[in-house]
């Protein structure tokens, strides 16, 4: 079974077609999910920018993927049901996900129509996968950019370093929401001194495989 830190063969230097590359990009982006203990060996795909659209442009922030079902072409990541990316994606469902390895240098471009959960299975179920001190971000009384006449933390201040019981908890489930991203297209590129291999895999509203120039 591989491990959280292996990154994909080079094209360039191994036999390795577009279905393989492909097969692979969604294999590491499986992998970042999984857990590990030390930090050091956590995939760079762990974490990724969400580039969604307003009428003044586009806006970007970096979220952590939760969730991937390659099979389908799906992945989740979650949110604070009251941030401005949730009632931006709900006016202009389309967004751009952008992963970065720095370890492998790839980079993935994933295009996404989403889906926002809130009071449904998908978000309970997801509830229940969150250790408190996840939740503990759910906590917070303002709203994500509000401001406020001090330094706020995120959480109810009087927390502190603590974490909340699994009981006081719950109460964050209100604010706790689950973004559902259906790829439509997903692109790669790999730098390197020897050369850049960049590929697209488009699935909607046809699927294409090809290679592209960096």
């Amino acid at each position: 079974m591989s491990q959280p830190t292996e990154s994909a063969p080079s094209p360039r230097s191994t036999p390795y077609s577009l279905a393989d590359l492909e097969r692979d990009s969604w294999h590491q982006l499986v992998l970042a999910t999984q857990q590990t203990k030390n930090h050091e060996d956590r995939s760079g795909f762990r974490t990724m920018t969400v580039a969604t659209n307003t009428p003044d442009g586009a806006d970007a922030r970096t979220v952590v993927l939760r969730q991937v079902d390659a099979v389908r072409r799906y992945l989740w990541f979650h949110t604070d049901a009251r941030a401005r990316k949730v009632m931006q994606l709900e006016a202009f469902p389309n967004a751009t996900l952008l992963f970065w390895d720095d370890k492998s240098q790839i980079q993935l471009r994933l295009t996404a129509e989403t889906r926002l959960h809130t009071d449904d299975y998908v978000a309970d179920e997801q509830w229940k996968t969150l250790w408190v001190g996840s939740r503990k971000m759910y906590l917070s009384a303002p709203a994500p950019g509000s401001e406020q006449p001090a330094p706020y933390p995120g959480f109810p201040p009087e927390l502190g370093s603590e974490l909340p019981s699994e009981a006081d908890s719950e109460a964050g489930r209100r604010n706790f929401a689950v973004m559902e991203c259906r790829i439509l297209s997903l692109e790669y590129l790999q730098l390197g001194r020897d050369g850049q291999t960049r590929a697209r895999f488009q699935y909607e509203p046809d699927r294409k495989l090809a290679w592209l120039a960096p």
